[in-house]
């Protein structure tokens, strides 16, 4: 009812318009032609592209990195925090290396240790204990140097990177970049090399396994200089007993 009322209050109000319909003579109906698509002249929205995955470039530029060092020689700290025990070890060194494979690790903090190798067989000298133990490099890493994970890898990035699968963040506004390595193997464990933005150098590395911890920062690194190639040679001391290992 309120339709049909508001109808006839609109005719009331344009008598004219009303009338000029009535007298107009009636035309032949024109034939209804389909509406005109609309057209738009807008320019198309400009589709927004992915950014491009960092990881292939900055992967090539650590292992050209890696190509690059023939001898490195740094201080490091290494925390190993053991979460669910709710205990943090800290260890104080020294790191030197020669290409391809002469490593000497010196433990100052807690307590003094030795680790002398060449990747073919290892000493780790311990002066406190008068003991020194001999065994593989492939026995040791399996069973100890995954506290250096990442760190010893010099010269072998290559494989790093084939084993895992990697992701990158980071290297924005001059901060580092940050690489995880994730095992392909799918070990419970992830690593991760914190590299200087300026040569790619892995300055930390943090492991992480189960709810262990173990993060290791390198200090004032000397890359390429010049270093002694006898320090990479150990004879036990007299009087140190001598514990061999087999793999």
């Amino acid at each position: 009812m309120n339709k049909i009322l508001t109808a006839v209050l609109l005719l009331a109000f344009a008598p004219g318009v009303y009338a000029q319909q009535k007298a107009a003579p009636k035309k032949q109906p024109a034939s209804k032609k389909a509406p005109a698509a609309a057209v738009s002249t807008a320019a198309p929205a400009a589709q927004t592209q992915p950014a491009p995955d960092p990881a292939p470039e900055i992967l090539e530029k650590l292992k050209a990195w890696d190509d690059r060092l023939e001898t490195l020689q740094a201080d490091f700290t290494q925390e190993v925090n053991f979460k669910e025990a709710g205990l943090k070890q800290n260890i104080e060194g020294t790191l030197r290396y020669a290409k391809p494979n002469l490593l000497r690790i010196e433990h100052v903090k807690p307590s003094r240790q030795v680790v002398v190798t060449d990747k073919a067989d290892i000493w780790i000298y311990k002066p406190e204990d008068k003991q020194a133990v001999r065994t593989s490099w492939d026995a040791w890493r399996r069973t100890q140097d995954q506290n250096f994970s990442g760190i010893l890898d010099f010269g072998n990035y290559s494989a790093l990177t084939a084993r895992n699968r990697t992701s990158v963040s980071g290297g924005k506004e001059g901060r580092p970049w940050k690489i995880i390595f994730t095992p392909r193997s799918g070990a419970a464990y992830s690593l991760t090399l914190t590299l200087d933005p300026a040569d790619y150098f892995p300055s930390e590395a943090e492991l992480t396994v189960d709810s262990t911890v173990i993060t290791t920062r390198l200090l004032a690194p000397v890359k390429n200089g010049p270093l002694d190639k006898e320090i990479f040679k150990f004879s036990p001391p007299k009087g140190v007993e001598v514990l061999k290992f087999k793999d």
